[in-house]
């Protein structure tokens, strides 16, 4: 039997997760907090803004621990007439990594979406350090686009050296990263 007393003790990253809500505000507030998920859902008071939720993520690989940081936002718009997706597609070492946006799936017009979206979207995407995925997905039935957002800036680490995990903070500009790519998906509707 091992000895528990050389485990590394438990530490919530929500106290993070506020931190990380806080870069958010304004133009959001904080809304409904769900400790045991470590999410927590921040709202727009105007209404201008769909709701953003950002929660942990946890991920365990060999030698590194983190709680990723996930920033999800459903955005009403128009888009192609079929479901789809924006990809985006990373290249290179992470201090100099490109990317680049394309329509995946069989939509008429999709390519002519993501040519519209490409700036405003990279823009924000831009803004943001320690990108690991960025998901659009469009459902066309219900006139929505699903924004999701993996970035390690906002979460928690730890490794096979280190006791206790460490915050990776977020930056203002990161946040107002995020609100633009937001803002440039709910734009679609005018």
């Amino acid at each position: 039997m091992a000895d528990r007393g050389l485990r590394p003790p438990g530490v919530s990253s929500l106290d993070t997760l506020r931190g990380v809500a806080s870069k958010f505000c304004p133009p959001y507030r904080l809304g409904k907090v769900e400790p045991r998920a470590l999410s927590l859902t921040l709202e727009d008071p105007d209404g201008r803004r769909p709701d953003l939720r950002l929660r942990h993520r946890h991920e365990r690989r060999l030698f590194f621990r983190a709680n990723y940081l996930v920033a999800e936002s459903s955005v009403p718009g128009e888009g192609p007439s079929e479901d789809g997706e924006l990809r985006f597609r990373f290249r290179g070492p992470p201090g100099r990594r490109g990317s680049r946006l394309r329509w995946r799936g069989n939509a008429a017009g999709g390519a002519d979406w993501a040519d519209r979206l490409r700036e405003p979207l990279m823009r924000g995407l831009a803004s943001v350090e320690g990108v690991e995925s960025l998901e659009i997905h469009w459902n066309a039935r219900r006139r929505l686009w699903q924004l999701r957002l993996k970035t390690l800036s906002g979460s928690m680490v730890g490794g096979f050296m280190i006791l206790l995990p460490i915050s990776v903070p977020m930056e203002p500009q990161e946040a107002e990263g995020i609100i633009l790519m937001i803002d440039a998906l709910a734009r679609t509707r005018s």
